[in-house]
C-alpha cells in the first residue's frame, strides 16, 4: 500500500480499477469486505470504510443476504470523477509555470510514441 492516501482510500481505488477494467461488471458481486481484508491484508473497518465510500458513491449497491453488487453506473462515474480529477492536475499544472505548450507536447508525445 502507498502512504500518500488512506489506506481505505487505497482499496476503494482498487476496487474502482478492477470496475474499469472490467475485472468487475454490473451487478457482479465484488468480494466480500473479510476477503478484503485478508487479502490485503488490512483491518476489516478500513475494508468496511471503503466499501461504505464506494457504495455512497453509486458505485455499488447491496443484493440483499448476497454481498455488495456494481451498479450499472458504476464505470461512467469512476471515468467521469477521474477525467475531473485529470483537468484539475493540468489546471494546477499551469497555475505552478507549466504552460499550456509544454503540456499539449507532453500529452502529444506520450500518445503518439
Amino acid at each position: 500500500m502507498r502512504t500518500e492516501k488512506p489506506v481505505f482510500a487505497q482499496v476503494a481505488e482498487m476496487i474502482e480499477n478492477d470496475i474499469l477494467s472490467g475485472i468487475y461488471n454490473p451487478d457482479d458481486l465484488i468480494i466480500s469486505t473479510t476477503q478484503i481484508s485478508k487479502l490485503l491484508s488490512v483491518n476489516p473497518t478500513t475494508s468496511v470504510k471503503a466499501v461504505r465510500g464506494l457504495t455512497d458513491k453509486g458505485l455499488l449497491y447491496k443484493k440483499r443476504g448476497i454481498g455488495m453488487a456494481v451498479t450499472s453506473e458504476a464505470k461512467q462515474i469512476i471515468l467521469n470523477e477521474r477525467k475531473l480529477e485529470l483537468l484539475d492536475t493540468i489546471r494546477q499544472s499551469v497555475n505552478i509555470g507549466i504552460s499550456r505548450e509544454e503540456i499539449i507536447k507532453l500529452i502529444m508525445e506520450d500518445h503518439y510514441d
